[in-house]
C-alpha cells in the first residue's frame, strides 16, 4: 500500500522503548484536557505534522536542530480508511474535549504552521500489528523495525536532521507542551 494511503501518528525516538514494550500505540489525554478522553492523533501530512513539534524546537534555531538529533524522527501508519478514526473537529465532540481546549489546540497547530483540518483522532489502543512503522533517515522516511529502532535510540548512532516542512506534522497541538 503506497505510503499516502495512510495517516500518520509521528512521534520520537525516546517514546518508542515504551511503544514497543507495550506493543500498541494508546490514547492519551492532555494534561490541560479536563475530562475528556484519551486521543491517539493522526495525520494526513505525509510528510511531517507541524504541530507535533515542541514549540521550543520551532522556534529556536539551535533547538530545532538538536532535537530531532538526539531523539530521531518516527511515525506509525494506519490505513487512511480505518473505522476507528474519527476526523476533527468531530474527535473533539466524540471525546468531549472543551470547547476552550479545542480552540487552544487549533490556534497553536496554526503558530506551527499545522492544517487542523488534517488531524484524526482514534479513542481506542491500535495494536503494532495494525500499522506501519518508519524512520526518517535525513532525506526521507523508510520502513523500519520497531524493536531494532527502540534498541538504537537506547545506544545512539549518527543523528539525521529533521523534515523539512512540505507545504505549510504528528500532530494535534494538544501536546503543547509534550
Amino acid at each position: 500500500m503506497l505510503a499516502s494511503n495512510f495517516v500518520w501518528h509521528y512521534t520520537v525516538g525516546t517514546r518508542l522503548s515504551a511503544i514497543s514494550d507495550s506493543g500498541r500505540l494508546i490514547p492519551t489525554r492532555s494534561p490541560h484536557a479536563g475530562a475528556s478522553l484519551g486521543v491517539l492523533w493522526f495525520s494526513r501530512q505525509q510528510r511531517w505534522e507541524p504541530s507535533t513539534a515542541r514549540s521550543a524546537w520551532m522556534r529556536h534555531q539551535a533547538a530545532r536542530a538538536a532535537f530531532p538529533l538526539a531523539d530521531g524522527l518516527y511515525r506509525f501508519g494506519l490505513p487512511a480508511s480505518d473505522s476507528r478514526l474519527i476526523p476533527w473537529p468531530n474527535v473533539t465532540r466524540v471525546a468531549d474535549i472543551d470547547i476552550p481546549e479545542a480552540m487552544a489546540m487549533v490556534s497553536a497547530g496554526l503558530r506551527r504552521g499545522a492544517t487542523p483540518t488534517d488531524w484524526l483522532g482514534a479513542l481506542s489502543a491500535i495494536p503494532m500489528s495494525g500499522l506501519r512503522f518508519q524512520r526518517w533517515n535525513g532525506e526521507a522516511w523508510q520502513d523500519a523495525d520497531l524493536q531494532e529502532a527502540a534498541q538504537n535510540v537506547r545506544a545512539p548512532g549518527k543523528p539525521v536532521p529533521a523534515p523539512a516542512r512540505a507545504s505549510a506534522h504528528a500532530h494535534p497541538a494538544q501536546r503543547r507542551n509534550a
